[in-house]
């Protein structure tokens, strides 16, 4: 798997506008990622400004940081004077899943990033970046389509058996009955099929671009906004217990599993006004569309202290139970954040949680594993771009979670890290 978008975050944020440049002349259909079929192309290269820091984490500093930080771009031509969602109009496809990213001449000194996002060649994560640029059409008009983090196979044919991919950039929807459970659909847009990996530390921060509809390298000087914003919900836990031990043991969280949540699903492109794009998750299509109405696939994800995900040692200590029971303690480190699926839960969705009484070398003396349901009256459904957070006490004479409540804040962005004492009290955002 690639690079995870938990750094791309760092650059691109949910309401980031990244402009489109333009220079002018003409020139050949000889350059890479354009159908030799399409239009004749101009000179002028589709490029995207460079943004700043997040809440939470400091500017990039360093191209190398720089390098690792790439979004796909798709974009479909329409004759002059054409618009793209007309049905059965004749937009075309014009580049499919362009990688871009940062490139600039001077890899080691590069700190203040004035260069724009272009269309790049395959490339490490650090290193030489180069170019590979496509191009703006002499005429017409372009609508664009992007995703991020960039996956090379997102459009891969065939499919790789048993289909592993986290991204998959589809085919604009042409069936009737799969296209009648898409409220709203973008009539000619693509759809992306996304599958959290099973680990938190693998998973990525999935976030999508608003489409630019009908945009011209000649309209407004050839710049246009595209605006990235997050599609997952971020899932957090923190924990504190009642019970009594016998001083100096303490408690440590080993293990986390969420279980039997939708674990892959298609999100497609909306205009519900004029010119007034947006994305949003199908609830309805499932991988075998448009043969068979099944159930949207489900799937256990996990947190783990083997794989650095949670505090280990004396840092995983949860703290005793306090009189307004505030006190809770997160356990998961930034690679610890599961970045999952928005939905409704059902009832099946369980939380697993493994956890050890340990005594003060952090010798482990009594293992435990308890579970209690996801859904609760506070929490019935994951909201699109916002963190969860449950607090959960664990009830160590009865072995079992005594208590628990969920609620959304506001997205957190890569990079917040906690102290080992911070605690979370409870409070409405």
């Amino acid at each position: 798997m690639e690079t995870t978008f938990k750094t791309l975050i760092r650059l691109l944020l949910p309401t980031l506008t990244v402009a489109l440049a333009a220079a002018a002349c003409t020139k050949d259909l000889s350059h890479s990622g354009l159908d030799p079929e399409s239009p004749a192309a101009s000179e002028e290269p589709i490029e995207f400004a460079v943004g700043g820091g997040t809440k939470g984490q400091a500017p990039i500093t360093s191209l190398a940081a720089l390098a690792e930080q790439d979004f796909s771009v798709s974009a479909w031509y329409s004759p002059q004077g054409e618009t793209f969602d007309v049905p059965g109009g004749t937009a075309v496809k014009y580049i499919t899943n362009h990688r871009f990213g940062y490139v600039t001449s001077d890899l080691a000194g590069e700190t203040t990033f004035p260069n724009p996002w272009q269309g790049v060649a395959p490339h490490a994560s650090a290193g030489m970046v180069n170019p590979n640029p496509v191009y703006w059409p002499l005429d017409g008009t372009l609508t664009f389509f992007s995703y991020a983090p960039y996956r090379t196979d997102a459009v891969a044919e065939p499919a790789p058996s048993p289909d592993t991919r986290d991204i998959v950039l589809t085919e604009p929807v042409t069936d009737d009955a799969v296209r009648s459970r898409l409220p709203g659909y973008l009539i000619g847009s693509p759809l992306i099929r996304y599958t959290p990996a099973a680990s938190a530390r693998d998973q990525a921060d999935f976030l999508t671009g608003r489409p630019v509809l009908d945009a011209s390298r000649l309209d407004d000087g050839g710049r246009f906004s595209l605006n990235f914003d997050h599609r997952l919900t971020q899932v957090k836990f923190a924990f504190n217990y009642e019970g009594e031990l016998h001083s100096p043991e303490f408690i440590c969280v080993t293990d986390i599993e969420i279980q039997n949540i939708i674990s892959s699903a298609y999100l497609y492109y909306i205009e519900p006004f004029p010119y007034e794009t947006n994305c949003k998750w199908s609830s309805q299509n499932s991988l075998n569309d448009p043969f068979t109405d099944t159930p949207l696939p489900s799937a256990n994800f996990t947190i783990s202290e083997t794989d650095g995900e949670l505090l280990s040692g004396s840092g995983a200590i949860i703290p005793e139970r306090n009189g307004a029971n505030d006190n809770h303690l997160p356990v998961c480190t930034d690679d610890g954040i599961l970045f999952l699926l928005p939905q409704t839960l059902s009832v099946s969705a369980t939380l697993q949680i493994s956890y050890v009484v340990c005594e003060q070398h952090g010798v482990p003396l009594a293992s435990e594993v308890v579970s209690v349901p996801l859904k609760t009256a506070s929490m019935e459904a994951w909201p699109v771009g916002k963190q969860v957070r449950y607090l959960l006490t664990l009830n160590i004479p009865n072995h079992q979670v005594s208590g628990i409540t969920a609620q959304y804040y506001e997205w957190e962005d890569a990079g917040n890290t906690h102290a080992e004492e911070q605690l979370l009290p409870h409070t409405t955002p």
